[in-house]
């Protein structure tokens, strides 16, 4: 039984926001009845009388969109309006959410206020529409004179109101109609203005059928104002009878939905168009390259063009990122100069343009790639008086309708990163036997299979000792990494480390190997061990914050963590890794310096880096028993060392030949295969070091 208090139905599986809302609306006279699931919710919207829905997107088994569409296509709950409440501010969520009937879209983490205010907004709405339609059906029992009398209790509706009578004459309209359409009800009474608003014949006649038949009309239609300009409504139209069923007359319910219909303009133009650029985004494009085939398949073929700019990352962080989205609008500006159609060119995001050409072949293609390079080329970008290069490498696919939407992208793109590995202001034409394109798309599989190995944590730490030559020093164990495939084999990092590192995923493995040490720290007292830290993570300020959470976390000594660091990693940004270097020794944490000898400038840098041991690159170390020359160089590079106060690994040991050499020349610590193989860390776990390495200690 309905009483005057306001009833909502809440269909949301979280406690929280049931309290919450009950606490807001309940000291306004609002009764809050709440369901958790989907089902439960279409259940109580036809079994009770509600004057709103409040509807969570995500709840278990049915989700809010499927709710949403049976509550709109029940006759029963159809009437009702529902308001999405997600935590999710999602543009093609909330085109979705409009699509289907809801009446509003709120984000659950927005201000409290606000969405009680717009609840509060919706909750009166239906109340006034509810009363405009009781008021219409108590004027189906009455005759002309007493819809006159009734109409007065309408006046103070919100919803515009006109009332006519069987001869389809105009007997009242209400203030908020006259507001919304600027009629007075003495201007339609005058000649040829007999039908409210003007709808289109072919509306109006629908209207006219149904309430003749003694039905209701409902609908979004666009009427005529008094100037003729075009007005979105949403018109519910019913017919007053009399006790015989005779037509007394018709009751028109006018919504304003203008600003509804302009934020379902403005979600589906944002939902489809960049907002920087206005250009057509990535979902856009898609459809326009599902489009391109389809019409390369009816025979005219064309070429997807993917442009990518160079070096637009250093200008978008040393500059700033209004700078970045500066350059951007100018190079769209030159890019609208040049390719014909406004669908055809779309910035998929950050610096990323595609171009789809129709009916083209590959010289036309070829002639647009090296005129939008020239342009780029020539173009300058000014800011505060310097001026900027921009660079451009393209990459294209023909589109002859035998490959896949998606496909045809990859390619693209596969070309685009193999005209940018040559330096980039270049194009190149995807093909499929190229050896570069090749060795891209393989390492761009590694580079997923590795990813996928990482989340399912089947790339595993292996051990390799690196072992004292004086009795006085500790050793500890070099951590390397193998990939466990889901068949049980074991695969080298050779296959897939520069797969992660020409994608940009080092970042990630470093990462994963740093938590899986101090985990294996944790798990085993007394061992130490040195992590290998890739460019990626000397160029991130927060490896400092991360490497001492962990290590207390775990309750970890920091001296029993070191890390493994290259000369070539090192110098591309040689303040920042001695800063970052400093940070983690501050902790207590050792540094090596890997392949010691490799770079060309090792000994001008030395003295600038504050790392604890030299690790001799192995190439010099292998042969050291039987090349002078390399014994000689290995010689210099232990004695810098000592001079600077820096331990020494001799790497690659990989004989007894080797071994006597390395002793003799005072070399404090040894690795390689005739010290001791790598394994898995299982097999060193609660093993004393020496026991493993021959004869490696004194």
């Amino acid at each position: 039984m309905k009483t005057n208090s306001p009833r909502v139905l809440l269909v949301d599986d979280s406690p929280a926001l049931s309290v919450l809302l009950t606490g807001l609306l309940s000291p306004r006279g609002v009764e809050v009845v709440t369901r958790t699931d989907g089902l439960g919710g279409i259940e109580a919207a036809r079994s009770q009388l509600f004057d709103l829905v409040l509807l969570d997107l995500g709840l278990p088994g049915m989700d809010g969109f499927e709710v949403c569409r049976r509550l709109k296509a029940n006759p029963e709950s159809s009437g009702i309006p529902v308001i999405i409440l997600t935590g999710r501010d999602d543009t093609a969520d909330k085109v979705k959410a409009f699509e289907i009937g809801a009446t509003d879209y709120v984000c659950k983490a927005g201000n409290h206020a606000e969405m009680l205010a717009r609840i509060l907004s919706t909750i009166r709405e239906k109340k006034t529409q509810d009363k405009a339609a009781a008021a219409t059906q108590r004027e189906r029992e009455r005759t002309q004179t007493e819809m006159l009398r009734i109409s007065k209790a309408v006046d103070s509706a919100s919803d515009a109101i006109c009332i006519v009578d069987s001869s389809n004459r105009a007997i009242y309209v209400n203030p908020a109609f006259t507001q919304l359409f600027g009629l007075t009800f003495e201007m339609l009474e005058s000649p040829g203005r007999q039908r409210p608003l003007f709808v289109k014949p072919e509306i109006w006649e629908s209207i006219c059928e149904a309430c003749m038949a003694g039905f209701s009309w409902k609908g979004e239609v666009e009427m005529f104002d008094k100037d003729g300009r075009l007005a979105p409504v949403l018109c519910r139209a019913d017919s007053i009878q009399d006790d015989h069923q005779n037509l007394l007359g018709v009751v028109f319910i006018y919504t304003d939905i203008t600003q509804r219909k302009r934020m379902e303009r403005d979600l589906l133009y944002a939902a489809n168009y960049d907002p920087l650029t206005g250009l057509a985004n990535r979902r856009r494009f898609e459809e326009n390259l599902r489009g391109a085939v389809r019409r390369a398949q009816s025979g005219l073929p064309g070429y997807l063009l993917y442009l990518d700019l160079d070096k637009f990352k250093v200008i978008n962080e040393a500059l700033g990122h209004k700078a970045g989205d500066r350059l951007l609008t100018e190079v769209t500006r030159l890019l609208q100069e040049h390719v014909r159609g406004s669908e055809a060119l779309s910035r998929l995001g950050a610096d990323v343009f595609t171009m789809l050409l129709d009916n083209a072949d590959e010289a036309e293609a070829s002639q647009l790639a090296q005129r939008l390079m020239s342009v780029l080329g020539d173009f300058r970008f000014q800011l505060n008086e310097r001026a900027f290069i921009t660079t451009a490498s393209i990459g294209m696919v023909r589109i002859d309708g035998s490959g896949a939407a998606e496909d045809l992208l990859a390619q693209a793109d596969s070309a685009c990163h193999v005209a940018k590995s040559r330096g980039g202001n270049g194009m190149v034409v995807y093909r499929a036997d190229n050896v570069e394109m090749q060795r891209l798309v393989r390492d761009a599989e590694w580079c997923v299979r590795a990813s996928e190995a990482i989340a399912e944590s089947r790339l595993e730490l292996w051990l390799q000792p690196v072992v004292p030559l004086r009795s006085v020093q500790s050793g500890h164990f070099e951590v390397l990494v193998r990939l466990r495939e889901t068949d049980g084999s074991v695969i080298s990092p050779y296959h897939f480390l520069p797969a992660l590192e020409r994608f940009g995923k080092m970042l990630e493995l470093d990462r994963y190997v740093l938590r899986q040490a101090v985990d294996l720290l944790g798990a085993n007292p007394g061992m130490r061990v040195a992590v290998n830290l890739s460019a990626k993570s000397m160029n991130d300020s927060t490896l400092a914050g991360s490497v001492a959470r962990l290590l207390e976390k775990a309750g970890v000594e920091a001296d029993r963590l070191s890390f493994e660091i290259t000369e070539t990693d090192v110098i591309q940004n040689l303040a920042q890794a001695q800063a970052l270097i400093g940070e983690i020794r501050a902790l207590g944490c050792a540094f090596a310096l890997d392949d010691f000898g490799s770079g060309a400038s090792s000994m001008m840098y030395l003295r600038n880096l504050p790392v604890d041991v030299l690790k001799i690159d192995g190439s010099f170390v292998k042969e050291i028993d039987v090349d002078t020359v390399s014994r000689a160089l290995v010689k210099s590079m232990t004695e810098v060392a000592r001079i600077l106060g820096k331990k020494t690994v001799a790497e690659h040991v990989s004989s007894e030949g080797v071994l006597n050499v390395v002793r003799e020349l005072g070399i404090d610590y040894v690795q390689g295969w005739h010290v001791c193989e790598p394994g898995p860390s299982r097999c060193f776990q609660g093993k004393p070091l020496p026991d493993l390495c021959l004869e490696a200690a004194d």
